[in-house]
């Protein structure tokens, strides 16, 4: 079953035959499964983001940076430094995580709920989360 709009008109759990003959064009209905995918693969990039940092770690993190950065480097302590490493290795998984997702959705054979799918969490992304 297939949902989608069209010339604003929501189709929702239509057959492709039935939305055919309801004159919806077949490359509209020909996309319609790719977008379900990568609607589902990005669900469960989303999932797998927050699974690793709630939202609430994520602001921590994000306060903690700030804290931090308005310090003169040679002011910051090695934990500091740390702190601000795991966060920048975050934010840059995090722009794995959302890369990922287009060479899944590009794959239609692609596992994007195996984990070799994606890209494993940094150690140091790990510990900044463990204090947050």
């Amino acid at each position: 079953m297939l949902t989608l709009e069209h010339n604003g008109k929501t189709y929702a759990n239509w057959t492709a035959a039935d939305l055919a003959a309801a004159g919806v064009p077949q490359q509209v209905i020909d996309a319609v499964p790719a977008q379900m995918r990568l609607k589902k693969i990005k669900a469960e990039c989303r999932r797998r983001i927050y699974e690793a940092q709630s939202a609430e770690s994520q602001m921590n993190m994000a306060t903690a940076a700030a804290v931090i950065s308005g310090k003169a480097v040679d002011a910051r302590t090695a934990e500091e430094a740390g702190i601000l490493d795991g966060v920048g290795q975050a934010l840059d998984w995090v722009t794995a995580m959302r890369n990922a997702v287009d060479v899944l959705a590009a794959d239609p054979a692609s596992d994007y709920l195996a984990d070799a799918a994606w890209p494993p969490l940094p150690a140091a992304v790990q510990n900044v989360v463990a204090l947050y």
